[in-house]
């Protein structure tokens, strides 16, 4: 028996790294410090594509911890916490009053959520949470937020309406050193209330006032919004409760405020991280172009080591190991760039990127990297450019030797796979109506990158059929005959010239038809959902984010003031639903229905006595509802049956919402509440003095948010152009990677023409003919891209408007086409290739006549 096996292993083992080491530094360091242009454009591609993925997905993973957090810390210790039910607006004191006698219950704390303004630093109104809690029981039940005191006694709390405010709502308002008092929006009007004290909490803004302070600050008399219960020892929660009321403890109630902001939010953040991915993408066919060269310029020197002994498994694993290397450094500096980014983004835009889907505008999230991220994001870079390298070391395989000594090629295999674009195209299809996966539409992705890959497969055959219709005419010219005959002769290679710029032009497309639909279907839906000529509302909100009631009367004084026509009145609520034995909540809109809404299909007859109602794409999304289906209203612990007369478009909200006529509403609830207004002018009526009036008979004038439909509408359109502005800059820098991929890979192919262009220069072409030659071929391919890149660009754009909208977001629009725009962009996609192609073939031509012709003699 040998017992010294491993021990004679590890020797070997260090013999043959000494002797990878020695090769990859006598054979490809100096290959690749030649090339240190394009290798470092190669690195710096996969680096910023990986930052931006990195950044992305950081960012959002930031803000979802600091929600997860922020969530926790609002839970209150307690056993139990019970809040109305959906259709139940308030708890009431009386309520409170009989929990409080119960024995079973050692301890109970009430509490009522709103949302005001705080004037800041600057003068400009901020909006924070406000928390009404009894403060005799705060550090009972939220020894989170007991104060650290401004210099008095938590009784000065008690005694007077005073502010706890908390850190995060002190930087959002910008003051460094705390006022003794702050200017609170009231529903009433503007007043100065006093600070108490700082709550020690940087992630929520948000201010805690005594409960019966609240009430009367926000005219909400014996309503409360939850009551936290603290069991007696030995007593178990009861399971019962009255209707109306609902219980959760406070530990699930946080976790399902996690879950839904991860809900709601899923859409938005895997489409953001698959935009950051676009670069990367393009980026990697850059990263192709640039194997492909090195490739090329080494085919005679991998024969040469063939032929001294080295093996191809060493050559291939030689490559192999460069790939690695490019990638590896390309992650390692994207790793950096990432966190900067992250940390930038995070201090510029907040945890929601400015986009207000996770209610995260406040304190600033801190950085959360986790090592599965960082070696997910380590890992992805030579994953890259190892798959960008696949196509042009697998040519390696069986590379005969003598034949590439000599000059005439490496061969290669490309057209055994002509079948795969074809297939490739017809696979897209049925991949986009496969059914999302935890809500994530990866079918549609999946058709996405079929169409691009089968775009590229079909390039052969959009060029045959190009040169086919060109062949007559350049017949009876020489130059137009070769570049004719010559881009239909390899036409396999066009695909891999042109990749790039067919990838980044084909999703250029695409995004640039998907904005303008989406555009200009919100621009209608503005204007039918905004017919009149001024809105209004409260600036309180509930713990739901409704505006807060209206002062009684103030809908009959607006009706009669000067200038107005006529008003319509909205009532907005969280109400109570119930769907085939699954309840749940959503939010009611009742409005006068006088005007045409803008449905997504026909609407249905409903049978007499039943309640008609819209309901929007996320509602019908999530509960699978159609035209013609009846399910429950909850309210106050009666249920309504309605029937679904129609589905409306909603760009307004991504969670669900009923639409009901207002009469109707009043008749069954009894809710004559108004929440908004809207107001139709008379003719020549001025809209600015309209407004002053209305502030002025309104009591409070800084309470009321009041706009034109003309400012909400561009409100709106500069909110969304603000939000698509990145698409632009991912467009330019997608081309530009696609560009740079067309020299090098035009260099590649020049390199591996030399003997070819010193045949040609031998029969008595010229160089400026030459150049010319190469500059007709190039168009002719880039014209093939063009065409496939608008056909498949066209295509991706249906995709995203007909399924990865409306299954991400539930919104559906309208398709148009910016011609105009798309035309300029195939223009000066075309005219950018044509450029570089100049550029490419003019430095790839410099050699002189005599080293072209030796080039020739080089086989003989």
């Amino acid at each position: 028996m040998n017992t010294n096996t491993g021990a004679s292993t590890t020797p070997a083992v260090a013999a043959g790294l000494r002797r990878a080491w020695g090769w990859w530094w006598q054979l490809s360091w100096p290959a690749l410090r030649l090339q240190w242009g394009r290798q470092l454009a190669a690195l710096l591609t996969i680096a910023l594509g990986l930052a931006l993925a990195g950044a992305v997905h950081w960012i959002n993973a930031s803000a979802l911890a600091q929600f997860e957090s922020a969530a926790r810390q609002s839970s209150a210790q307690a056993d139990t916490e019970l809040s109305p039910a959906p259709g139940t607006a308030a708890l009431s004191d009386r309520y409170f009053g009989e929990l409080a006698a119960r024995e079973d219950i050692a301890a109970l704390a009430p509490r009522l959520d709103a949302s005001i303004r705080l004037q800041g630093r600057d003068g400009a109104w901020q909006r924070v949470r406000l928390i009404g809690l009894d403060l005799v029981q705060l550090g009972a039940f939220h020894p989170q937020w007991f104060p650290r005191l401004a210099g008095a006694d938590l009784g000065r709390a008690l005694r007077e309406p005073a502010l706890l405010v908390s850190d995060a709502a002190w930087a959002r308002l910008g003051f460094d050193t705390p006022p003794a008092s702050l200017r609170v929006d009231l529903p009433d009007e503007p007043a100065p209330l006093p600070v108490a004290g700082r709550v020690p909490d940087r992630q929520q803004p948000l201010v805690i006032v005594d409960i019966a302070w609240a009430q009367q600050l926000l005219h909400r008399p014996g309503q409360i919004d939850a009551i936290l219960l603290r069991m007696a020892p030995g007593r178990a929660v009861p399971a019962d409760w009255p209707a109306g009321v609902q219980a959760q403890a406070p530990q699930d109630q946080a976790r399902q405020q996690a879950d839904e902001a991860r809900r709601l939010t899923r859409a938005y953040r895997l489409n953001l991280g698959v935009l950051s991915l676009m670069a990367l993408f393009v980026g990697a066919f850059m990263v192709f172009a640039v194997h492909s060269l090195s490739v090329a310029q080494r085919l005679p020197q991998l024969a040469l080591l063939g032929v001294l002994g080295m093996s191809a498994r060493q050559r291939l694993a030689l490559l192999v190991s460069e790939a690695l290397a490019l990638g590896l450094a390309g992650a390692v500096l994207g790793l950096g760039l990432a966190v900067a980014l992250a940390e930038l983004g995070l201090h510029a835009l907040g945890g929601d990127l400015g986009s207000g889907l996770t209610g995260l505008s406040g304190g600033r999230p801190e950085l959360q990297l986790s090592a599965a991220s960082i070696a997910g994001l380590l890992a992805l870079g030579p994953l890259v450019s190892l798959g960008a390298a696949a196509l042009p070391l697998a040519r390696l395989r069986g590379l005969p030797v003598a034949q590439v000594l000599k000059g005439l090629g490496s061969g290669g295999d490309a057209g055994r796979w002509w079948w795969m674009g074809p297939v490739l195209l017809a696979a897209a299809w049925p991949l986009t109506w496969l059914r999302p996966v935890f809500g994530l539409p990866l079918g549609t992705y999946a058709a996405m990158v079929a169409l691009l890959l089968g775009a590229l497969g079909t390039v052969p055959f959009v060029l045959r059929a190009i040169t086919g219709l060109l062949r007559g005419w350049a017949a009876r010219r020489a130059l137009p005959m070769l570049a004719v005959e010559r881009a239909r002769d390899q036409a396999g290679e066009a695909g891999r010239l042109i990749a790039g710029v067919l990838v980044a032009l084909a999703l250029a497309v695409a995004m640039l038809v998907m904005v303008a639909s989406f555009r200009n279907s919100l621009d209608q839906w503005l204007t039918d959902m905004l017919p009149a000529d001024l809105y209004l509302r409260q600036t309180a909100r509930d713990s739901a984010q409704q505006g807060q009631p209206m002062p009684p009367g103030l809908a009959a004084s607006a009706a009669a003031l000067p200038g107005v026509e006529r008003v319509a009145a909205q009532r907005s609520r969280a109400i109570g639903i119930r769907v085939r034995g699954m309840t749940g909540g959503t939010t009611l809109l009742a409005r006068p229905l006088d005007h045409r809404l803008p449905l997504q299909g026909e609407a249905v007859a409903l049978p007499d006595g039943l309640q008609p109602v819209y309901i929007n794409e996320a509602m019908r999304d999530e509960l699978r509802l159609a035209p013609g289906d009846r399910f429950m209203l909850r309210l106050d612990g009666r249920q309504l049956p309605v029937g679904v007369k129609a589905i409306w478009r909603d760009y307004s909200r991504q969670s669900g919402a009923v639409l009901m006529e207002r009469r109707d509403w009043e008749r069954l609830s009894g809710d004559a509440a108004i929440t908004e207004l809207a107001l139709w002018l008379k003719t020549g009526a001025d809209p600015v003095a309209v407004q002053q009036t209305l502030r002025e008979v309104s009591g409070a004038p800084e309470s009321l948010e009041i706009a034109s439909a003309g400012e909400l509408r561009r409100f709106s359109l500069e909110i969304f152009d603000r939000s698509f502005a990145i698409t632009y800059w991912l467009q330019a820098v997608g081309l530009g990677l696609g560009l740079f991929g067309v020299a090098a890979s035009l260099s590649a192919q020049l390199l591996a023409r030399r003997r070819e262009f010193g045949l040609l220069l031998h029969l008595g072409l010229t160089r400026a003919m030459l150049r010319r030659l190469v500059l007709a071929e190039t168009l002719l391919q880039a014209l093939a891209g063009a065409l496939l890149g608008l056909l498949v660009g066209l295509a991706i754009s249906a995709v995203l408007v007909f399924r990865l909208n409306p299954q991400s977001f539930h919104w559906s629009m309208d398709w148009s086409i910016p011609g105009w725009r798309v035309a300029a962009l195939l223009a000066a996609s075309l005219i950018a290739t044509g450029a570089t192609a100049a550029w490419a073939s003019a430095r790839a031509l410099r050699a002189g006549r005599g080293e072209a012709l030796r080039a020739v003699r080089e086989d003989w």
